[in-house]
């Protein structure tokens, strides 16, 4: 009796979830059909692409030269990374028609993200420098697709090697910058960090001398095995920056707040390091760059390992974009219609 109670109230769960799937299915279905771009839109605005995707490419069937779905199909095209099918959709957007508020703000922002020169076809008129938004159309963040500066896909580890620096009794300048980038290699990449410690010493060279080292190089990497290797330059120092500064206070007498000009003891931190990324089999130049920073903190004697982590923070981007994609999110106008 209890088995047959309990297969019953399987049998009955099973037809309850049945059911369910079937209404949930209906309504989700049931959306698209009525209204399809809108409901394209409204994924694309959730972050589902390829669902849009899929609705625009149905609707390019039944119009293939309307330049709101086309615009839309752009739009999707960027965020999947196909820059050469957006950039070539666009121009063709441009010659079907030049009066439709958001095309022109989209090809504009193509062109200046993805580094392209598509046409903007105006027709003599002003652009409009801001989205322009209707009932019939959205602002939408993209999350575009940045590939890295560097091909690093047929490499499967990296040396991180130590680095040109000056002298100083801050810190130990070498330590923390090789600890900082096989820290966030090993975090944020594909490539493997080599656990050689201490890093291996460079050439005592100027930083022109150095990157045409090949035979350094190439010994360097074969005798740790590095696919790729990473070294450099670093600067850090620190200067007092203190002055006179208008700062607001509240007023003991009144309790209003009131500027007011007062000596502020500060620091700065400055931050530079320029990146040499270095083939470990031939010990060819493969990129190089640089990037600099300044911080300044309220106060002096600032504990200057403290600052030299937190200037390390703010270029992470940059050095990872080197050897890994990102993502950088634009804004771009989709159409929920085919008419404006």
């Amino acid at each position: 009796m209890r088995n047959t109670i309990i297969a019953h109230r399987l049998g009955r769960s099973k037809i309850l979830t049945a059911l369910a799937v079937i209404l949930t299915t209906g309504l989700v279905l049931g959306k698209p059909h009525s209204d399809p771009l809108l409901f394209a839109a409204e994924m694309a605005q959730k972050g589902n692409w390829r669902e849009a995707m899929f609705r625009w490419r149905t609707a390019e069937k039944a119009a293939p030269d309307n330049p709101l779905i086309l615009n839309n199909l752009a739009v999707a095209m960027e965020t999947r990374g196909q820059v050469e099918e957006a950039g070539e959709m666009y121009a063709r957007i441009s010659e079907l028609s030049a009066d439709i508020p958001g095309i022109s703000y989209n090809i504009r922002g193509f062109n200046r993200f993805w580094k392209k020169q598509v046409a903007v076809n105006t027709d003599g008129r002003k652009e409009r420098r801001k989205p322009d938004t209707s009932k019939r159309s959205l602002a939408v963040e993209v999350p575009l697709p940045v590939p890295p500066q560097l091909d690093v896909s047929g490499l499967g580890n990296i040396l991180v090697a130590s680095f040109l620096i000056q002298e100083t009794d801050l810190l130990d300048i070498n330590r923390e910058i090789v600890r900082f980038l096989r820290s966030e290699f090993r975090r944020n990449t594909a490539l493997t960090p080599l656990d050689v410690t201490p890093a291996p010493p460079i050439p005592e060279q100027t930083l022109e001398a150095l990157a045409a080292n090949r035979k350094f190089w190439q010994h360097l990497g074969n005798r740790h095995g590095a696919d790729l290797i990473v070294s450099g330059r670093v600067h850090y120092d620190r200067r007092e920056s203190s002055g006179y500064e208008e700062v607001d206070i509240i007023s003991p007498s009144t309790g209003h707040k009131v500027r007011q000009t007062r000596f502020v003891e500060m620091e700065d931190f400055d931050f530079s390091v320029e990146l040499l990324f270095v083939n470990g089999s031939s010990g060819e130049l493969l990129f190089r760059d640089s990037v600099k920073r300044k911080m300044r903190f309220q106060g002096l004697n600032n504990d200057p390992i403290t600052a030299f982590h937190q200037l390390s923070e703010t270029i992470v981007g940059d050095v990872l974009s080197i050897v890994s994609p990102r993502r950088r999110i634009e804004t771009r106008i989709i159409y929920k219609g085919k008419r404006p």
